[in-house]
């Protein structure tokens, strides 16, 4: 059996929730199991449609005890105060909880993810090996689909530029595939990683790992947006090697987050 490690993953009552969505912690689960996905690392409704802070406490609180989810943080500008009074304190405060990766949602939650919002963080991040989520589609507010993926890779090329060693994990591509964009990206940012979860391109997986190898992909579901089964049916029925179906089933995210320092 492949073990399988969703990097993506959310539980709770979105503002406008999918027909099918996990509600609490063990919901999540019971899908995770219908699915065969072995563990997550999860975000909940609240950090994406409340508060995030609200929601970062509430992610590790409903976490606690389920020891197959993993609780993810949404990140804040220092210079708000709002997360804590200095770099440091936050790293802190994430070892405390036990959380390990971050997500950057820039256009919901207003700012700008460059070197002069981020520069001090960022230069932290990549001295501890923290990895950042950042969703393709959060470049700008109000645009969904290909011209928000556009920009978003712009945004990925732009923070590498400045920042080429921060582990940076590009999440929500839109279907069919957008080799085009990242594969230049890829060959230039030793630390960029795409979560395959809406990477629906036919022989696509098999195609990168032939030109890449497996160790740049991480198997996602961008569960409840999209049903947990496809991306996990994607995965399995690649005509790719098992080792390169372990790296990115699990191996290549239990890494990532095994080589963070806090």
């Amino acid at each position: 059996m492949i073990k399988l490690y969703d990097c993506n993953a959310s539980f709770g009552v979105a503002d406008v929730p999918p027909p099918r969505y996990a509600a609490t912690p063990d919901e999540l689960i019971a899908e995770m199991d219908f699915c065969n996905v072995d563990e997550a690392l999860v975000t909940c409704a609240a950090q994406w449609c409340d508060s995030p802070l609200v929601g970062n406490e509430l992610v590790v609180k409903e976490a606690q005890g389920h020891v197959r989810l993993h609780p993810a943080w949404m990140l804040l500008p220092p210079q708000t105060g709002e997360q804590g009074s200095s770099v440091d304190a936050l790293l802190s405060d994430m070892a405390r909880a036990g959380v390990r990766a971050l997500w950057a949602l820039p256009a919901r939650n207003k700012y700008l993810l460059n070197a002069t919002t981020f520069g001090s963080v960022f230069e932290e991040f990549v001295e501890h090996d923290i990895p950042l989520f950042l969703p393709l589609t959060e470049a700008v507010p109000g645009l969904a689909g290909h011209a928000a993926t556009h920009l978003g890779w712009q945004l990925v090329d732009t923070l590498l530029g400045q920042f080429p060693r921060l582990t940076l994990v590009a999440t929500e591509q839109s279907v069919w595939g957008q080799d085009r964009y990242f594969r230049p990206l890829i060959e230039r940012y030793a630390k960029l990683y795409l979560d395959i979860s809406t990477y629906e391109q036919g022989r696509g997986l098999e195609d990168f790992c032939r030109r890449y190898g497996a160790d740049r992909l991480l198997f996602g579901t961008h569960y409840p947006e999209v049903p947990m089964g496809g991306p996990v049916l994607n995965l399995l029925n690649a005509d790719i090697p098992n080792e390169h179906k372990e790296l990115i089933g699990s191996g290549n995210l239990t890494r990532l987050l095994r080589e963070v320092r806090l």
